[in-house]
Parts: structure tokens; sequence; C-alpha cells
């Protein structure tokens, strides 16, 4: 044999028996920590998609708050500061809420200026949220509780209600917080610091959760880390205080933060909060249905303090609203009750408190809690052919959008307006007070009355209003009267 064929023999058995470098990637992408997250990635953001989706196309969404976002993101795309005529005219959304992240979506709204791209913007951002979390359940505790984990945090109550209600701000704290938390569940202080520090720009509440965040990374460690800590405390409430104080208020139209207006003296709060916890009002309800989702398990992780923020400043709301169990606002809740639960497994694996009869017991409840409330949530809603169609005035809102000229006016009925707005400058009808345009049209829901701003008398007598100055009633189809002034 040449020395060449040797050569070449040598080269075939090194390579046979010693994995290149690309073999090493190919393996490491096929472990569970990898695929887990990324099947349930692939899974959920198109499944979330389609359900805000065809809930937009059946109706289901309106200007406050889908319409608002549209045109707050809209600014943004154009250059301009972050108006809002639904809002009032002129309104800028910043003198409502302290929301400046919503600006990194202005570079997507231009290319695609349609109403459905923040709703698969927010199902996208909701689905990442569950790499995070999959993936540190596979590491600690295997592959079937981390594909349990995946499916009960991306089917949870909490993460549907807010798919379900329009688009909204906390869409980018979903991932943020995931990758926080379970940083601090690794002991992985300053990744867990540095995620958290953008929360303080997707809402001005979102400060107090940087503050717990800071405050624990603080408590649990020493040194030049616990400084850090205290300074991501710090700078979450320092942008509290710029937010609610001075920011909000300069860019309102009254020199105020409105929201504050919600909450009662502080000792009144507690003694309502107290009571209507015991008497069983919606706030119990929700409190019982964010522990439920893990089996109460939560309840042992010191994680859980992280939710104490949002849940104090709604259950002393006295915005009603603000208690129950639907709307957007428990999305963040999900990520820090789930994430608390992983925790808590692990903790009490690491003490020796909890065998893996009594975790895999958990995670079974976890599992049965998921699929006996999912005929109960919005989901469900896709499995019905109905679903699936466009609803007759949906379809007949986008028929006048396309004939009213793109530089008219619109003022809109609230369960109208997000059919519109991508398309046209858009106000709510009955107009507002704070509403000074003129508009050129007027469409009015008469057959599905949208409730607010006015009932149903209200929209007749705004009607009738606007025909005595001027206006003239020229389509009607669909249960949608259409109203024009030359």
């Amino acid at each position: 044999m040449t020395t060449t064929e040797r050569s070449t023999v040598v080269t075939e058995v090194d390579t046979a028996t010693h994995p290149t470098k690309t073999d090493d990637r190919i393996a490491r992408f096929r472990t569970a920590e990898t695929m887990v997250p990324a099947i349930a990635f692939a899974v959920l953001a198109p499944l979330y998609a389609v359900m805000s989706v065809l809930g937009h196309r059946q109706l289901r969404t309106s200007g406050f708050d889908l319409g608002i976002f549209v045109q707050q993101i809209a600014s943004y795309s154009q250059f301009r500061a972050p108006t809002s005529d639904l809002l009032g005219t002129g309104y800028n959304t910043l003198g409502d809420h302290f929301s400046p992240i919503t600006a990194l979506l202005g570079p997507v709204y231009r290319v695609f200026p349609h109403a459905e791209t923040l709703l698969i913007a927010q199902a996208v951002l909701f689905a990442l949220a569950v790499i995070p979390i999959s993936r540190l359940a596979v590491q600690k505790f295997g592959t079937v509780i981390g594909i349990v984990i995946a499916a009960a945090f991306g089917l949870s109550w909490g993460v549907q209600a807010a798919l379900n209600f329009d688009f909204h701000e906390v869409a980018f704290a979903m991932p943020l917080l995931a990758m926080s938390m379970v940083a601090l569940v690794r002991r992985r202080w300053l990744p867990a610091l540095a995620w958290a520090l953008p929360l303080v720009f997707v809402k001005e509440d979102m400060g107090l959760t940087v503050v717990v965040i800071g405050a624990l990374v603080a408590l649990w460690t020493t040194g030049r880390t616990r400084v850090l800590g205290v300074l991501t405390a710090v700078w979450g409430l320092t942008w509290v205080v710029l937010a609610v104080k001075v920011i909000i208020p300069l860019l309102s139209a009254d020199n105020s933060y409105d929201q504050g207006s919600k909450l009662p003296p502080l000792g009144e709060g507690i003694a309502d909060t107290a009571h209507g916890l015991v008497a069983g009002d919606s706030r119990a309800a929700t409190a019982f249905l964010l522990l439920a989702v893990t089996g109460f398990f939560a309840l042992r992780s010191p994680l859980l303090l992280i939710a104490v923020p949002t849940v104090a400043w709604r259950f002393l709301s006295d915005n009603t609203n603000f208690w129950k169990p639907i709307y957007h606002y428990n999305a963040i809740l999900m990520v820090i009750v789930f994430v608390a639960l992983l925790d808590a497994l692990a903790r009490s694996h690491r003490h020796g408190q909890l065998t893996a009869r009594g975790r895999n017991s958990i995670v079974a409840f976890v599992a049965v809690f998921a699929v006996v409330a999912l005929p109960f949530l919005p989901m469900s809603r896709i499995v019905h052919a109905q679903e699936w169609t466009i609803d007759p005035q949906a379809a007949t809102a986008r028929d006048i959008s396309s004939w009213i000229p793109a530089g008219d006016r619109v003022a809109a009925s609230n369960n109208l307006v997000a059919q519109l707005v991508a398309d046209h400058a858009v106000s709510v009808f009955p107009q507002r007070a704070t509403d000074s345009t003129v508009p050129d049209w007027i469409v009015v829901n008469r057959e599905r009355p949208a409730g607010w701003p006015a009932d149903e008398s209200g929209d007749r007598q705004a009607i009738d209003r606007a025909l005595s100055s001027g206006y003239d009633l020229v389509y009607e189809v669909d249960g949608i009267e259409v109203l024009h002034r030359e």
C-alpha cells in the first residue's frame, strides 16, 4: 500500500470514529432541551395568530384597545409622536400609558400596515415566552414534564384571555419576564437583571416588577452582584416615578395621571380587597385560578413575590374590570406562576422535601387542569367551522372602508373601528368630549350596538343629531348604517 493510500485510509477511519464539529452541533440541536421549546414555539405562534386573526374577522376586536394601538404604532412607523384620535383629537398615547416599547413594531407596521399585523406580532411575542420556560422544565425534570409545562403554560387561561382581547403592550413583557425569571431559577443573576431592565418601557407599573426582581437578587447575593440588584431596583422605581409623576402628566390632556384616579386611599383599598377576597367576589376567583393552574405548588417559591405589584394595584383599584380573570391583565402572571412552579419543584427536590412520585403527581394535576379548562377557553372556538368564516358585518365594514376616500375622516362604532382604522383617520362614535373633529363619514352598527361609549339609545340620539346637522344616510346593509356629510 502506498503512502497516499495509507493516508486516505487513516483519514476515512478518523472521520468515521470521530464526529466533526458539525455533527456535534446537529446532535446538540436534536436534544430535547432544544427540540421541545422549538416545537412548542412552532406550534403556539401560528395557533395564537390564527385565534387572534379569526377573532378579528368575527368582529370581536374593537377600537378600544386594538384601534388605539394601530394608530399609535402607525404614528411611530411615520416617525411621528405616538397619537390616537380615539383617545382624543391628536392625543399623545404616552399621556395615557407609558409604553414606548411599542415603537419597535413601527418598522413592521410600515411594511404591513394592517390591524392584523399587531395581532400576529403579539402572537409571536407570547409564543416566545414558552421557549425559556419549557427549556428550563426539560433541563430540570426531563422531556415529558417539559412537554406538559409547555402545553399547560401555552394554553393557560391567562394567556388565552389576553390573546382574545385585541392587542396590548404586555406582549413585550412576556418573553422579557420569562427570560429574567428563568435566569433567577438558574441563579444567573446578571442575565436576570439585564432581561428585567427593559420592562420599565412596557408600561408604567412594570417598574414595580423590576423593583422586586432587583430586590430578590440583592437579597440572595453579596458583593458587586448585590449592588447591581439594588441599582436595578432603583432603576425600576425611578421609571415608575418619572412615568407617573412627570412624563404621563406632561403629555396628558389634563396634566395628570388619570389611571391613578382608579386607586382609592390605601387603607380603604386594603380593607375593600380583604372583604372582597373573603366574600368571594371576582378578585377571589382570579386569585384562586392563578394558584390553581399550578396545583397551588407555586406558593412554595419566593419568585411568586414578583406577582405582588401587579396583583396589588389591580385588586386595590376600584375598577372592577381589573379584578376579573379576563382581558389581558393576567398574561404576565401566567409567566410568573409557571416559573415559580418550576422553581418550587426544583427547591423541594434539592432539599429532599418532594419525591419523584410527588413531583409527577403535581405535574399530572397541572396537565389535568389545563385539559379540563380548555373547552371553556377562547381557543376552543377554532374547532368550529363557523369560526373560520368572515362575519358578514366585518366583510361589510371592510367594503365600506374600501370605498371611503383615504383622506376622509370617519367616526365608527367601537366594534367596527378595528376594521377601518388601518385605512382611515378614525374616532369612536358617538363622539367623546375629547374628540373635536368633524368626521366626513359616520359608520354605526345598529344591529349589534357596541354598548360604549353609549348604549343603543345613545347611538340613536347621536344619529338623530347627526342627521339634523347636515349628515345624510347614504348606505344601510347588514345592520350597518353609513352617514355622509358633504
